[in-house]
């Protein structure tokens, strides 16, 4: 284990807590940790976004340290009268951030480094070495030689940062850039959530140890018989359980909040575990519909992690533990964290009275420009959740919208309540658009040099197939309950409106389960709109009525989300149909509804004093149900994961090292070489699997790589290339080797099992300006000098 490089990295993000935190207590000063939550993403952010400009001319070590100590001095002075934060709220901030980080290293040391099966890791992988050896941005494409990346890689960059600024290689450094995206999110999610309840009156108490306890304890032996699992995989959560409802309000909802985002699965898991036990939920399950090749049950015995991120028959729905237990460095992973700055300048926003216009201009024109701008580096899919964000956070502000713009302001009309709506809403989409303009232009470079020259090969498409009422249900039912039970606990006044509000709910499920609705021809499945459309109109309606207060603002957009992929989607070459969109959707919406989850069941698990003991501990088991419930899938998977691993390390060459020890040792010899020299390697038209291993692990760019660049580059473009390789390594005529040497000025050419597999390799170790550099049992590369080959005719 890589200790050093642990605590170094540990270290670079308690410098960023401390650099960023009186830009973030500029942002949120009211906050119970004056933003102190938000302080590391947003440091990495103000060190990025000027990287990305300074890089287009020079890249690398000395450019991120002059852009950090710029940042720093920039720190320093807005820091110059002190800035005051609570040492309890600072204190809960570094050990929440401690405790993911640490979680998060064991996961990735238990796992074998990076390897292509399962996920990105080698384009991930791929890039953030490109990254580290590139000396302008965007780098060059590893998978594609002497042509620039065609992919958003600001959160690659940022791993990057932190690499040059740790003094830490690419192989050690892909692992803790992991897990500190994980913990900023984390962490983020933890100081949101808290925020937004310790803003709101009441609702106060914690429950009484007695009956948090005696709910625990039934919660427990429930699971344990229910599904049929260890007795630790369920009383390790209700102990948790136990502990955050016993907390303050502010604590506990930031802790439900972290534990939503950081460890909460959705509800596939526990449901397939009682199918297995109960027919009649066996039944339910296969009538409502998953995948076909899903079976309705499971045991722990053949519980796979795999299988709760795929039940929607069309796309992924991953969350977000599964994704950081899988451990790709992927842009919808990174991205979290700067999604919750831009939440973080919506609440903001939200609560800057309407008479501080300069600030509230200086929000969503100063700051929303610059995050929205960074989301579209790290993960351009959520960019337009961002615009959503901002829309809605102006349109359900309590501030009239069109105060922003007084000229506008005078011909408001305010005199009917559906013109007033109406027009919060369209100044919400106005400001939005406004903000997306500006964020184009904060990174205008990306946009000119990636975004631009990719966007070709994308375009909108409507009415997809539906999602299934099971599947429907099995993903987000762990929110909908919450978030159904907190809204109807706002305004309910006895058990009355509890029953009216279950018969609603039983009649919404029917209704999803036996409407269709007929568009242009096409059937429609009502289950989103049947049971998202009523959690988001009722969140609506009470933030308007101030019953609810940001968290409805989130719930919104979640919710809003999860129906519009049922109507519309993004085609694009990677996948067919809406299967990347719901994948990436998805896994925002899950961000999202993490933070007004746990402000939900902060409240659901309270002490009311107008309540009776009775209705405490209805509110408090079901939120120790849904944590158990939620925490099973954790339980098994970590299980499984610790149990077969191996060595503990950071090295992201351990895999390659256990499986292909020849190919490696080959590998580390090139990972030696300084700078992009261009390779030859097989291309590697079976993605996923140890294909083009040489370039994904060290960076340096190989001239055809996976075949995922026929998506960016066009298909004529890449199949070109691969001709130019088969006629290079079979051909025996050396004038037509060195023309295509030449032509993609390679430096040097690898010969691997791959290559010998593919070709009937050609003997050129004689040939002029060709010699053997390096040779092992398996493996050997061939040095180019492009002076000595031999002459070509132009």
């Amino acid at each position: 284990m890589e200790y050093g490089v642990v605590v170094r990295w540990w270290l670079l993000y308690q410098v960023l807590l401390v650099v960023g935190l009186p830009f973030a207590s500029r942002v949120l000063p009211d906050a119970p940790d004056r933003g102190a939550s938000l302080a590391m993403p947003a440091a990495l952010v103000l060190v990025t976004v000027p990287t990305l400009w300074v890089g287009q001319y020079a890249f690398g070590t000395w450019v991120v340290v002059g852009v950090a100590l710029a940042v720093l001095a920039a720190s320093a002075w807005l820091a110059r009268g002190g800035v005051e934060v609570d040492r309890r709220a600072y204190g809960e901030v570094v050990a929440v951030f401690s405790v993911a980080f640490a979680f998060l290293l064991a996961l990735q040391a238990a796992d074998q480094g990076v390897y292509p099966g399962g996920g990105e890791k080698f384009l991930d992988f791929g890039i953030l070495q490109s990254l580290l050896r590139a000396d302008r941005l965007p780098p060059q494409d590893m998978w594609f030689a002497g042509e620039r990346l065609i992919y958003y890689y600001g959160g690659h960059l940022m791993a990057a940062v932190g690499a040059l600024l740790t003094g830490t290689e690419g192989r050690y450094a892909y692992s803790p850039a992991l897990a500190g995206f994980y913990a900023m999110a984390v962490t983020g999610a933890y100081g949101l959530a808290s925020t937004i309840a310790s803003a709101r009156s009441g609702d106060d108490e914690p429950v009484r140890q007695s009956t948090a306890l005696s709910v625990a304890g039934v919660a427990f032996a429930a699971a344990l018989v229910a599904l049929g699992v260890s007795w630790w995989v369920a009383i390790v959560p209700a102990a948790f359980a136990f502990a955050a409802v016993t907390q303050s309000r502010r604590v506990r909802a930031g802790v439900l909040g972290a534990f939503a985002f950081g460890f909460a699965s959705n509800l596939v898991t526990p449901v397939r575990l009682l199918a297995a036990k109960v027919p009649v939920v066996r039944d339910a399950v296969a009538a409502a519909g998953i995948q076909p090749n899903r079976d309705p049950t499971t045991t722990p015995e053949t519980f796979d992690m795999w299988h709760a991120s795929r039940v929607v028959e069309n796309g992924i729905n991953e969350f977000p533990l599964f994704a950081y237990l899988n451990g790709d460095l992927h842009g919808h992973m990174m991205s979290v964290a700067v999604l919750f700055l831009v939440v973080g300048a919506g609440l903001a926003y939200y609560r800057t009275p309407e008479g501080e216009r300069w600030r509230r201009r200086a929000l969503v024109f100063g700051v929303l420009p610059v995050l929205a701008g960074t989301m579209l580096t790290v993960n351009t899919w959520s960019f337009p959740t961002v615009l959503g964000v901002t829309a809605l956070s102006v349109a359900l502000a309590d501030a009239r919208p069109a105060s922003l713009f007084p000229v506008v302001d005078r011909y408001a009309d305010r005199s009917l309540a559906v013109a007033d709506e109406v027009q919060r809403v369209v100044v919400g989409v106005v400001v939005a658009g406004l903000v997306a303009v500006l964020a184009a232009a904060a990174v205008w470079p990306f946009v000119w040099n990636v975004l631009l020259v990719g966007a070709s090969s994308r375009h909108p498409a409507f009415l997809p197939d539906p999602t299934r009422l099971g599947s429907f249900l099995l993903v987000h039912g762990l929110f909908l309950a919450a978030f159904a039970a907190y809204l109807v606990a706002r305004v309910a006044r006895d058990w009355r409106d509890w029953a009216i509000a279950g018969l609603a709910a039983v009649a919404a499920v029917a209704f999803g389960a036996s409407f269709d609705l007929t568009v242009a021809g096409v059937g429609l499945d009502m289950v989103a709109v049947a049971l998202a459309g009523p959690i988001l109109g009722a969140a609506w309606l009470l933030r308007r009525r101030r019953t609810v207060g940001y968290e409805g603002v989130l719930v919104v957009a979640g919710a809003g989300l999860v129906i519009l992929v049922e109507f519309a989607y993004l085609v694009d070459n990677a996948l067919s149909g809406r299967f990347n969109t719901i994948f990436k959707v998805y896994a925002q919406v899950w961000a999202l509804w993490s933070i007004p989850g746990g402000v939900a069941l902060a409240s659901l698990a309270a002490r009311r004093p107008s309540a009776d003991r009775l209705r405490s501990a209805a509110g408090t088991a079901f939120v120790v149900v849904l944590v158990v419930s939620a925490s099973v899938y954790g339980g098994l998977a970590l299980s499984n994961h610790f149990g077969s691993m191996d060595d503990a390390s950071l090295d992201g060459f351990e895999d390659a090292h256990d499986r292909y020890p020849a190919q490696a040792d080959a590998i580390e010899w090139l990972n030696d070489k300084p700078g992009q020299p261009h390779i030859t390697s097989a291309p590697g038209l079976e993605p996923y699997t140890w294909q083009n291993p040489a370039s994904s692990l060290t960076g340096i760019p190989t001239v055809a790589g996976w075949i995922q660049e026929t998506i960016y580059r066009g298909d004529e473009a890449y199949w070109t290339r691969v001709s130019d390789l088969d006629i290079l390594y079979e051909t025996e005529d050396p004038v037509s080797r060195a023309v295509l040497l030449r032509k993609h000025d390679v430096e040097y050419v690898w010969v691997g099992p791959l290559e010998r597999e593919r070709w009937d390799v050609a003997e050129m170790a004689d040939e002029p300006g060709i010699a053997p550099a390096y040779r092992n049992e398996e493996v050997t590369v061939y040095a180019v000098n492009e002076t000595e080959l031999v002459e070509t005719r132009n």
